[in-house]
């Protein structure tokens, strides 16, 4: 029967380059993936933080400096109680001319006629139907946006934004309510305010009225918010004086349904916080590419460091190897001995002894040469012959005949 002809094995060095070679090559791909994933994980939370931050940040600010406009509406309505006509005057025009944030001031007695405006406009006019004149009398009220057709236009020549805020004005000796005194703050006042904040803190604002109309928006291109983003705000997630944040809709964003502090009067305003990414300076890709770089060149010293040990250790086991295979075919060529490994020296002892053993048992079938008696250590040999003396003459025991190493 024809036996089958079988290919030839690798070399164990082969198997242990391919196996080190993969598992170097899989453990490295591990890590990039760990740190890619935690790198991720570890950015997005970070945005989270940004966002929340951020536009907690913006909403204590831009309540600091609307609570001041609030402090000197009320503290103007105190020194005019009892005023003459030319001091509320000098007060209306005062706040007018003081930071530009209100566009206009006045003041209405019980009738609803303005007794007193800045720069005396609109003094005399009928306000008995406006809303805050009504809500002043009762209350501090805030009005709802409007454009406003009495003041002069902007740069742009369209009707200033304004935004009433009002209060009664009461009479110092009596405590009754003698009239309404009003501010008229820009919008616009508001738009670069949150524009500014927006610049320092990389967070958009976007400010709704009750209606769900955008009254103020610092994005470079406005544009309508989310579908998403509005129905989960409009489930209104009531935790008064902080941002929330929303599903990921097409981008990352915070609600507040209280953007104004409770110490001020509800403006009815929704604000939405937004990540601007653009402005953002992104470490990430430069993060992972020394990652990579860092875990590649580890990966290359270890596979290095590894075959060349593997190299050293199975060098020597090669050589015994071909001894073996050498002794196989009667060659009986004294081994190397090796001080490679433990177990590449106890190898080496082991092919000596057997070498011996062969020689003897090979040489005494044949009957040509003398006894050899083998000693433990595998290296010097005993020569005895058949009849009992040595190569030197005389009889002498096996264990006082002249020894020698094999070469």
């Amino acid at each position: 029967m024809r036996s089958l002809q079988k290919k030839p094995l690798p070399r164990a060095f082969f198997w242990i380059a391919a196996t080190l070679i993969v598992s170097v090559l899989c453990a490295a791909l591990f890590v990039a993936y760990t740190v890619t994933q935690r790198s991720n994980l570890a950015q997005q939370q970070l945005r989270h933080d940004i966002v929340l931050r951020g536009a907690d940040a913006v909403g204590l600010s831009f309540n600091t400096a609307l609570k001041r406009e609030w402090d000197s509406l009320h503290a103007v309505a105190r020194n005019i109680s009892n005023s003459s006509k030319p001091e509320i005057d000098g007060f209306m025009d005062a706040v007018a001319q003081t930071g530009g944030q209100v566009a206009w001031s006045g003041f209405a007695d019980l009738g609803g006629k303005i007794v007193s405006g800045s720069n005396r406009l609109r003094e005399g006019q009928d306000v008995n139907e406006r809303r805050w004149f009504r809500e002043g009398l009762r209350q501090p009220n805030v009005g709802n946006v409007f454009a406003s057709s009495s003041l002069e236009r902007d740069d742009n020549d369209r009707k200033q934004r304004l935004l009433n805020l009002s209060t009664p004005v009461l009479d110092e000796q009596t405590g009754e309510v003698t009239g309404v005194v009003t501010y008229s703050l820009r919008m616009a006042w508001v738009q670069s305010f949150l524009t500014r904040a927006r610049e320092q803190l990389n967070i958009d604002v976007v400010v709704q009225n009750r209606e769900g109309e955008t009254i103020v928006d610092t994005r470079d291109t406005a544009r309508n918010l989310p579908e998403a983003a509005v129905a989960q705000a409009s489930l209104g997630r009531d935790l008064p004086g902080t941002f929330q944040l929303l599903d990921q809709a097409d981008g990352l964003y915070a609600f507040s349904p209280n953007f104004v502090s409770d110490e001020l009067p509800d403006f009815g305003w929704r604000v939405f916080a937004v990540l601007d990414s653009g402005r953002l300076l992104n470490v990430m890709p430069q993060l992972l590419q020394s990652a990579v770089i860092a875990v590649s060149i580890a990966a290359l010293f270890v596979l290095a460091a590894t075959l060349i040990v593997a190299r050293i250790l199975l060098r020597p086991l090669e050589d015994l190897v071909a001894t073996a295979t050498g002794m196989a075919e009667g060659d009986f060529e004294y081994p190397r001995e090796s001080r490679s490994s433990r177990e590449a020296a106890h190898l080496s002892q082991a092919l000596a002894r057997v070498q011996g053993t062969l020689a003897l048992h090979q040489q005494v079938k044949s009957g040509r040469a003398p006894l050899l008696r083998v000693l433990d250590s595998g290296a010097e040999i005993t020569s005895i012959n058949e009849g009992g003396s040595n190569d030197e003459g005389g009889n002498k025991p096996w264990h006082e005949k002249t020894t020698r190493r094999n070469s």
